[in-house]
């Protein structure tokens, strides 16, 4: 009995490679026939015949027609449905929470928002999860596809294999097990991960033209923290995926107290709390600076001033550029990656923010290896956290990505 029930299993197992191995071709290639799906993957004719018909009754391949003949019978073409199921991905990182509804392409199909406002973030508070249920439950009404589950990218140090959430210092949660407390409210599966992170596995997988197997993300805006890609793999750190976390490695001697308890941490001299904090100075003592009055502030109002050519304001981005930059330069050092991205709210500002950046990087770092890292503004925009979440369950319900 035991040995039929092994059997039994392994040919479950295999039909499940089979399926998602065939997807995965179909998925990668936008089109392609039975027998270049039989090539790719080594699988017999039969057995992808076999595969196929099942993915065709799941709705998530449909036959495109015929290619043009070479000499014999034309093949039919196949395609994933790009719209067969949905995924929700979340962002929690800024002081608007965000998320949206995508299709297996990751095109957005429908994004909400909900403001963080004056809502107290003290550890225990029980406000910004109820905001977070409110925005999914939003979304799920939104679907009208199937969906495939739920993906999270949120700061904070957590374990992301078990789906809780450790300290997530700027949302005021401790010990929070918010995967399973999704999954009891929604009934769908979920999926949990760092912010940067997200936002690594986001740009890797979506704006990878050249398939570069390394890179870092500096996930740069309420607060700062870098996911890195190494040989094609995620890199989560510890269980508690503290990898991340370089917002809170000090910078400045004797610097501002962190919201974390230490001081001169990078996120007390390059967030964008930060930057809103030295810009309200400046427009309080410069009234003509174009900032506008200090208590309406907002960072849209500051990169208007510095697109403007505001020269009150570009000393402010380039001295946090400068301290971006040795942040970069300690990465460099370390991982000897070629790539360093930068996301989130304050890659707005550009070459502004990159050149100084790149300029204090390469003083700060041994030259044969600064010089080959390039550093770019991811081209992903604010979609970036939520697109990487929702990159999760492609992954891990569909294998296709």
């Amino acid at each position: 009995m035991l040995l039929t029930n092994h059997r039994k299993l392994t040919r479950d197992q295999a039909k499940q490679h089979n399926l998602q191995l065939a997807l995965r071709v179909i998925y990668e290639a936008g089109e392609i026939s039975r027998a270049d799906v039989a090539r790719r993957t080594g699988l017999t004719r039969t057995t992808i015949s076999s595969t196929v018909a099942d993915l065709i009754q799941e709705g998530l391949v449909a036959e495109l027609g015929q290619a043009p003949s070479g000499g014999g019978k034309p093949p039919t073409l196949l395609q994933v449905v790009d719209n067969a199921r949905q995924v929700i991905g979340v962002d929690l990182g800024h002081t608007v929470l965000q998320g949206a509804v995508f299709d297996l392409r990751g095109r957005v199909l429908h994004h909400v928002q909900r403001p963080l406002g004056e809502i107290e973030t003290t550890t225990g508070n029980t406000a910004v999860l109820n905001l977070v249920y409110d925005l999914i439950a939003e979304l799920i009404t939104l679907a009208d596809r199937p969906l495939l589950g739920i993906g999270i990218g949120s700061p904070g140090l957590m374990d992301a294999q078990e789906g809780i959430i450790f300290q997530a210092v700027n949302l005021g949660w401790q010990d929070v097990p918010l995967r399973a407390q999704l999954e009891e409210r929604f009934d769908l599966p979920v999926y949990l991960v760092n912010d940067s992170q997200a936002a690594a596995l986001a740009q890797y997988t979506f704006a990878n033209d050249d398939k570069e197997p390394g890179l870092v993300v500096m996930l740069v805006g309420r607060g700062i923290s870098a996911g890195i890609i190494l040989n094609g793999q995620l890199y989560h750190g510890t269980s508690n995926s503290g990898a991340s976390e370089i917002g809170h490695v000090r910078i400045i001697e004797g610097g501002d107290l962190c919201s974390c308890g230490h001081f001169g941490c990078l996120e007390t001299v390059a967030s964008e709390r930060v930057l809103l904090r030295w810009a309200r100075n400046v427009a309080q003592a410069n009234p003509q600076s174009g900032l506008g009055l200090p208590e309406a502030l907002t960072l849209e109002r500051v990169l208007t001033a510095f697109k403007a050519g505001d020269t009150a304001v570009s000393p402010l981005i380039q001295e946090i550029g400068r301290y971006l930059g040795i942040a970069a330069a300690n990465l460099v050092g370390i991982l000897n990656l070629r790539r360093i991205v930068l996301a989130g709210s304050m890659a707005q500002f550009g070459p502004g923010l990159l050149e100084p950046m790149t300029q204090e990087m390469r003083q700060r770092s041994l030259a044969a290896l600064a010089h080959r890292t390039e550093v770019e503004v991811s081209p992903l925009g604010e979609q970036i956290v939520m697109l990487g979440a929702a990159a999760l369950l492609l992954t891990n319900e569909l294998g296709v990505v």
